[in-house]
Formats: C-alpha cells, sequence, structure tokens
C-alpha cells in the first residue's frame, strides 16, 4: 500500500558555527531528496513542528507547555495543574560566565535525584513547590498556579552562558532569587559531596523551562506514530494514540506499517550533534541514515511505494515529494550543509 511517511530528523540541517570545519558526507540519496523537494517553511523548533502537527495552537507571550506534556510520557497524569521542568544541570563558572551542562554528562542515579528532590521539597514547602524525579534526566516543578516567567528551553541553553538565558518576566526577582537559593541546596548536599569526592561533576543546579498547563484538542496527525522522544510519546497519550519503537531501517518500517496510510517516524540519534560541535558525529550519523533511511526512500517514491514524503531536518522547513521528483532532473543538487 501506497503511504505518506513523515521524517522528522533534529539535528540533521542547519548551520554550524564558524569556528568548526563542517564535514561534506558521501549522501548523494539525500541530497537528491532535498533537491528534488518542494522547501516549505515552518516553525523552527522540533517541538513546536510536533505541537502543530497535533493541532495544537503555539502560544505566542507564553512557553510551549512541554512539561505538562512529557509528564504524561514519564507516567503521570498532569490534571490542571502548572508544570515547569525542573531538569538537572550542571553549571560551570569561568571568566567568561556560567555555561550549563545538561544531564547526559551527570550520569545521576535515581536514588541521587530522589535525595535533592525531598531537599528541595523541604526547602520550598512554604512556597508551594513540588519536585518531581520520575526519571533521574527529566524532572518537574509542580506549581499551583502561573508563576509569571518566560523561560528558554534547555535544548537552546546547553554550552552557553546563562546570565542572558534566566528566566524573564514580572516575577524575574522572585524566580532568580529562588534558583540561586536552589544551587546553594544542592551545592552542600550529601549528594553532591559524594559526587565531588568522585571526581563527578556536581549535579549543582535546575534549569526551569517548558511551562504551562496540559493542552487540549490534541488529535493524531497520522495513522502510526514511531517514536522514543517524550514529548511525541505524551502527544500520543494526549490525543489517545499508540506510538510504536523506532524502526531501525525503512525496510523495518515497512513490514511494521503494510497497513498504514500514513506514518510518523522520529529518528533523534543526532539531535544533539550540532549543539555540542561534534561535526563528526554529526557526519557518522548521516551516513547511518544514508544507508538505512534515505537510499531505500528514494527507491521507494521512485517505485511508488511510498505516495508522499515529508522530511523535517530541524532547518525550519519542510521538504516535501512524490514519486514524480524523479523527473526534476534539472534541481541542481547541493551539498547537505548547503541546504538552507
Amino acid at each position: 500500500m501506497a503511504t505518506i511517511l513523515s521524517l522528522l530528523i533534529p539535528g540533521l540541517l542547519g548551520t554550524w558555527s564558524d569556528d568548526l570545519m563542517a564535514p561534506r558526507p558521501t549522501v548523494p540519496a539525500l541530497e537528491w531528496l532535498l533537491a528534488r523537494a518542494d522547501r516549505h517553511k515552518t516553525l523552527p523548533a522540533i517541538d513546536a513542528v510536533l505541537f502543530q502537527l497535533f493541532g495544537l495552537s503555539i502560544p505566542a507571550e507564553a512557553d510551549l507547555p512541554v512539561a505538562a506534556v512529557t509528564q504524561l510520557a514519564d507516567g503521570r497524569e498532569s490534571g490542571d495543574d502548572w508544570w515547569l521542568r525542573a531538569d538537572p544541570v550542571h553549571l560551570r563558572p569561568d571568566l567568561r560566565g556560567v555555561f550549563l551542562a545538561d544531564a547526559r554528562t551527570l550520569s545521576i542515579e535515581p536514588v541521587e535525584a530522589a535525595a535533592l528532590a525531598a531537599a528541595f521539597d523541604q526547602t520550598f514547602a512554604s512556597d508551594g513547590l513540588q519536585l518531581h524525579v520520575p526519571c533521574p534526566d527529566r524532572w518537574y516543578l509542580r506549581l499551583p498556579a502561573d508563576p509569571g516567567i518566560r523561560t528558554h528551553p534547555l535544548f537552546s541553553v546547553i554550552g552557553r552562558d546563562i546570565n542572558t538565558l534566566l528566566p524573564y518576566g514580572p516575577n524575574t526577582r522572585r524566580w532568580h532569587a529562588l534558583l540561586t537559593e536552589a544551587q546553594m541546596l544542592f551545592h552542600n548536599h550529601p549528594v553532591n559531596q559524594a559526587r565531588e569526592q568522585c571526581n563527578q561533576p556536581m549535579i549543582n543546579s535546575v534549569w526551569f523551562w517548558g511551562g504551562g498547563s496540559l493542552p487540549v484538542g490534541a488529535h493524531l496527525p497520522v495513522a502510526g506514530l514511531y517514536a522514543r522522544d517524550p514529548l511525541l510519546r505524551g502527544l500520543a497519550w494526549l490525543a489517545d494514540g499508540a506510538i510504536s519503537p523506532v524502526p531501525n531501517n525503512a525496510s523495518d518500517w515497512q513490514e511494521a506499517t503494510a497497513d498504514e496510510t500514513s506514518s510518523l517516524v522520529m529518528l533523534d540519534l543526532m539531535r544533539y550533534d550540532r549543539i555540542d560541535g561534534n561535526p563528526l558525529a554529526w557526519a557518522e550519523h548521516v551516513a547511518y541514515l544514508e544507508q538505512n533511511w534515505f537510499k531505500p526512500c528514494r527507491r521507494l517514491l521512485q517505485i511508488g511505494q511510498i505516495k508522499t514524503l515529508h522530511l523535517y531536518g530541524g532547518d525550519g522547513y519542510r521538504y516535501s515529494l512524490t514519486g514524480a521528483a524523479r523527473w526534476r532532473f534539472w534541481r541542481q543538487v547541493r551539498s547537505v550543509n548547503e541546504s538552507n
């Protein structure tokens, strides 16, 4: 059955910082797809694209309510509460500023997360704050009401100086003071004293982001969803849809979707390559995708087993093409790093 396939691949396309030598991998199938596709402007952030695909509005003057939705993927029901992500991070000060490393670098044990959360709850109980740690890398702050701040997504802060990226809004002063108090609490906690003795980076702060209450009105954008991403899994739960494991390659996807008219697959193996400044890892990942996804998808388009392919590469565009794209031979093929 001919089907519509949407591939979401955060980090595939975009720009590199000027001080990095971006590789030029040999990916003729991907370049063929990009050259022949119709390009449509989309929202720049993959999280916002997901909300849009599920029919949810994008707030203009508030955070995207990521926390309330990912709570669903982590086994809780958000109800009518207001939630903030309060993800554990390591802050490293130097002469240029204070730089953030996310939980991927921390190897947090569940018992460490639980101990820090208990100390936080005891300290801030009078403020009506409660920290939930359903998994070591994703923490949540439950609030009685809108805290009156806007935030920057964690992904946009990794490796950067946080001083210009802290929460802002009517209650900025209160939340900056709360964050400072939490940092002092964590710094002196036995969990971090033990980590310091073992030469492990300290879990010395949290990053607030993605605040809001649970949105309503979500609907499934496709018949089949395949992802590990907690936001996509939460959106599927919100829309009363099932979500399946990510196929290893396009052949496995074909076998799993014999009766589906449309599928959405998120391939997030290269999500952090650009933000980490790791072009070699990106080149390895794009070569893997070339063999396992792009080359087979080009063939399936050409023989009519994929009716339409939509590719979201994280650069603010959707690349769409049908089997008729094979006749667009006049389109100039460009390097994948020149796709913008």
